[in-house]
Formats: structure tokens, C-alpha cells, sequence
């Protein structure tokens, strides 16, 4: 549901408002409710940390000078000096009938010679699971709200928190309540409905979805090696400014164990939808595939179906051994939302070592503590080696593909990770849809690197070089973004961090062509 323009705050100070009084009401008052929340909730989890509840608030402030504040080319860019006061507050719970995580951040960004462009931003990532009836009712719920760009041929730069129209605020969430049991003592069943929401601020792409599925599986105590299941679904999509899209699906499916770790499956089916015409298309499906998991170190998941727009597949690889992580996508499917386009998985240094430390900590709370932990004592941020995304007002085909690979030593950590992305609208024909309007295809590759190294026990220098080119088919627009940085850190105390880094980045584009240098400065303080 879209809230009411007057319920948006405004971010920009009114005309006779001070600097001062500005802060204040859009600022403080926002770190002070949410620092304010958590010490209640630290103090909950005093009485509370028997029953699972682990809580992080936390209190950044950041100084960046950059030399490019608007992203302006060549001699309009201004030298500005950026404040950053971001109160995070990370909540976890892995027993009861609420399990999930919630990481929330608001970061109120004050400018020293553009007032303009003071704004605050808010960032979240949260996910869970609810019992509600014992052994046969839940629900599940996400949420996001992340800052994307709205065209992947726009002007684009690794510091969200400079001034760059080509960027929106997306907020996207999912609820899903399910039933699930046995049936008849022979088979088991699964009902969901899924219902999905994005939007943005600043930009024109929304879509909302609903997906109803049945599953009946066959029960693995009468059936050791031979298994079945038959599936049934519709979903009905909309995007803004679009007509609402149906898409209906029934399908069965065989798998077949040869050994226990090797797995085979072959299925068919019927699909109907107007995705790609304005009346309702049948066509037959038909799939297969197989996973292989010789260990818990390794698994391999290869799966090839065909569909109406041609071949959709799923190949995932992951490889662990005591000082590595090897993973590997390639998936081509449609896509139904407007937000997270053009995003592969796992790209971040968070995912990577997640992956690494899964036989250390099995427990997934001590295992995000531990992996935050070996992130601040390497110099390292959650988001290293992060893919950005595009936004869109349409239903997509998209291929992804990422590689990524993390060496930990012992003093020293290298990771690396490339990715390559192409998309196009389901309808050669459709408008008013951004970077996939007018049958256009859109190809985007990256790449990074980050090495860091611990100098003493509380400090350690890294250093991270990114490349990414954006390219489309129809009007030959291309862009590349390159960076560049080092960062120091260091802790001061047991709850108290410090980092200082240096950038360069330089973009490259027809429409708007810059570089930027900056020096920035983080505090950052948990409680």
C-alpha cells in the first residue's frame, strides 16, 4: 500500500529553518528513538537471553571530504565535507515461535556546503519465521529497504552517500503463510500463499505480486529412493503503469537417488500466461537435472528446464576446505519484481564467510557473530565485494552469474568475485519499462578484489578494487565505474572501532562522465 505524500517527512530544510533546527527534528530525534529502543531491548535481553534473543545496537559517525559531492563532471564539480550519524540496531532470535534476524540502520547525512542535499536514508534487512498452530501453521516474512540505482546506464558510484539523482530507496517485503503435514500416512503436502510488495522513492518502479502453490511430495518413509511430487500454482503480477500479468502453472516430478549422495530428477508440465503476448499462451515444460553432495564440504545443484521463453536452468556450486570458499551460480529465469534486478548470490564477504565458518559454528546466531567479528578485525565491511542492481517496470528474463572465491590465511585475507548479468523484458514490445523498454537487452559485468592483512591484533590495512561496465543493446549507451581504496581500522576498545580510508573512482559515460577523490573517517561504537 502506498503511504500518502503527506505522511513523507521532508528532508530538505524549509526556507527560515536553521541548520540546527533541522538537525535536530530530522536527525537526533531519530537517533534518539532508535538508541533509545535498544536500550530498552538490551535491557530485554538481560532477562531474556535464555529463550535466544541476541541484540547489537551500535552508533557510527562518519566524516567523508570528497572532492566530487554531486557526482558533477569536470569543472563543476564542489569539494564538500559530508557528517554521516547512523544508529544500527541488529536483533536475532533462534528459539521459540519466532525465529529471524533484523539488521535496521537510519543515517542522517548533513553537508557543510550544501545544505540542499541533506537528507536521512534508512537501510534494512530483516527475515523470519513465526509458528503459529504447533507442526502445521507459519508464516515467513522479509523486508529490505536498500538504495539501488534506477537505471543501470545512469550515473552510478560505490559511496551511497553521495548526491546522485540515478538513485532510489527501495523498500520491499514478502508474507508468506503456509500449512504443511502429512496426508494419508503416503505422502506429505505444503499450501502457501506469498505475497510480495516493492517500491521506491524517487523513481517510478513499483510491482506487487501473489503466488498461490500446492505441493503434494511423497513421504521419505515409504519411498527410500524413489520420490515424487506434483505441483500447482498461480501468480498474478503488477507493475506500475502496466497491466496486471497471469501466470498458472501444473507440473510433476520423479527423483531418484542412485547413491546417498547423488541425486537425479526429471519432471513435466503445462504452463499458461501473458507474459509475452496480451492473451493467455499454453505451452509444455519439461525439466531435469541432479545434486550431488559427496560431503557437507561440497554440493553441486544442476537443474535445466524448458519454458515458454526458451531454456530457464539453476547450477550452483559451493566447495569449502579449511582456508577456502569456492561458489559458484549460473541461473537464468523471469523475474517479476521491480527492485534487485541484476543481483547475484552470494556477493558479499558476509555470504562468503558465512559459507566458511558453517562447521565452526553450526548455530547460525554464533555464527554471524563470529563472521562479523573476523570482518572487523580484517578491516572488512559486510558489503565488500557487493553487485548493485537496476530497477525496472516490467516482467524480465534474466541470466545471472557470479564467481566468487574467499583464501583466508592467517594473518591475511583475499577475496575476489566476478559476475556477469543480462536481462530483457518478457514482451519485445513493451514501454515505459526503463533499461528493457523497446525490446532492448541489457548487459552488465563486475568484478572486485579486496586483500586486507592484520598488522597487530586490533588493526589491520586493506585494500579493494572494483570494475564494473553496464552496456544495452538498440542505443549502444555504455558506462563503466573503477575504484580504488585502501582502509586502516582499528579497534580502541573492546566495543569502540576506527578506520580511515582514501578512494579514487573514476565513471566513464556519454551523459555524465566524473571522477572523485575522498578521505573518510568512521567511529563507530556498540553498546
Amino acid at each position: 500500500m502506498q503511504r500518502p505524500e503527506s505522511w513523507r517527512p521532508s528532508l530538505v530544510p524549509r526556507p527560515g529553518f536553521t541548520w540546527h533546527h533541522w538537525l535536530g527534528r530530522q536527525v537526533l530525534s531519530p537517533v534518539v528513538g532508535v538508541i533509545g529502543l535498544a536500550s530498552l531491548a538490551a535491557h530485554a535481553q538481560d532477562q531474556a537471553s535464555p529463550s535466544g534473543l541476541f541484540l547489537q545496537p551500535s552508533l557510527s559517525v562518519s566524516e567523508t571530504f570528497t572532492s566530487n559531492a554531486g557526482l558533477d563532471r569536470g569543472s563543476d564539480a564542489r569539494a564538500d565535507l559530508i557528517t554521516d550519524i547512523s544508529p544500527e540496531l541488529r536483533l536475532s532470535r533462534r528459539s521459540g515461535r519466532i525465529v529471524g534476524d533484523v539488521d535496521y540502520a537510519l543515517h542522517g547525512l548533513l553537508h557543510a556546503r550544501r545544505s540542499s542535499l541533506d537528507e536521512v536514508r534508512q537501510a534494512l534487512s530483516a527475515k523470519g519465521t513465526a509458528e503459529a498452530i504447533d507442526n502445521w501453521a507459519y508464516v515467513d516474512g522479509r523486508a529490505s529497504i536498500s538504495q539501488q540505482s534506477i537505471s543501470a546506464l545512469g550515473t552510478r558510484s560505490v559511496d551511497r552517500n553521495l548526491a546522485n539523482s540515478n538513485r532510489a530507496e527501495v523498500l520491499t517485503y514478502q508474507l508468506a503463510p503456509y500449512v504443511r503435514g502429512p496426508l494419508g500416512g503416503f505422502a506429505n503436502y505444503l499450501a502457501r500463499w506469498d505475497w510480495t510488495s516493492s517500491n521506491s522513492s524517487g523513481s517510478s518502479a513499483k510491482s506487487a505480486s501473489n503466488d498461490a502453490s500446492f505441493v503434494i511430495s511423497s513421504s521419505e518413509a515409504l519411498f527410500s529412493r524413489l520420490g515424487w511430487s506434483l505441483n500447482a500454482s498461480r501468480q498474478s503480477s503488477k507493475f506500475a503503469n502496466q497491466n496486471s500479468q497471469d501466470a498458472t502453472r501444473f507440473s510433476g516430478q520423479l527423483t531418484f537417488a542412485v547413491t546417498p549422495e547423488f541425486q537425479l530428477s526429471a519432471g513435466a508440465g503445462r504452463e499458461r500466461n501473458d507474459y509475452q503476448f496480451p492473451g493467455q499462451q499454453s505451452s509444455t515444460t519439461w525439466s531435469g537435472g541432479f545434486i550431488w553432495r559427496p560431503n557437507e564440504r561440497t554440493r553441486l545443484e544442476v537443474t535445466r528446464e524448458h519454458r515458454f521463453f526458451g531454456n530457464a536452468y539453476n547450477i550452483r556450486f559451493e566447495h569449502r576446505t579449511p582456508r577456502t570458499v569456492w561458489s559458484f551460480v549460473d541461473s537464468q529465469d523471469v523475474n517479476t519484481t521491480a527492485g534487485a534486478n541484476g543481483a547475484n548470490s552470494p556477493s558479499t564477504a558476509f555470504d562468503l564467510l558465512y559459507a566458511q565458518f558453517a562447521s565452526i559454528a553450526p548455530d547460525p546466531v554464533q555464527r554471524t557473530a563470529l563472521v562479523d567479528a573476523f570482518l572487523r578485525s580484517n578491516g572488512l565491511s559486510r558489503e565488500s565485494l557487493v553487485n548493485g542492481g537496476f530497477l525496472t517496470n516490467a516482467a524480465s528474463i534474466q541470466r545471472r552469474q557470479n564467481l566468487s572465491l574467499a583464501l583466508i590465511g592467517l594473518r591475511s585475507t583475499l577475496l575476489l568475485s566476478t559476475s556477469r548479468n543480462d536481462a530483457r523484458a518478457t514482451s519485445s514490445t513493451a514501454t515505459d519499462v526503463g533499461d528493457l523498454s523497446n525490446g532492448r537487452n541489457l548487459h552488465s559485468t563486475g568484478f572486485g578484489i579486496n586483500l586486507s592483512h592484520r598488522l597487530t591484533p586490533l588493526s589491520a590495512l586493506s585494500a579493494d578494487f572494483s570494475l564494473s561496465r553496464n552496456s544495452s543493446t538498440g542505443d549502444n549507451r555504455r558506462t563503466r565505474l573503477t575504484s580504488l581504496a585502501t582502509t586502516y581500522t582499528t579497534r580502541l576498545s573492546q566495543q569502540i572501532d576506527l578506520s580511515i580510508s582514501a578512494r579514487r573512482t573514476l565513471f566513464n559515460s556519454d551523459a555524465n562522465p566524473y571522477n572523485e577523490s575522498a578521505v573518510v573517517a568512521n567511529l563507530k561504537v556498540r553498546f
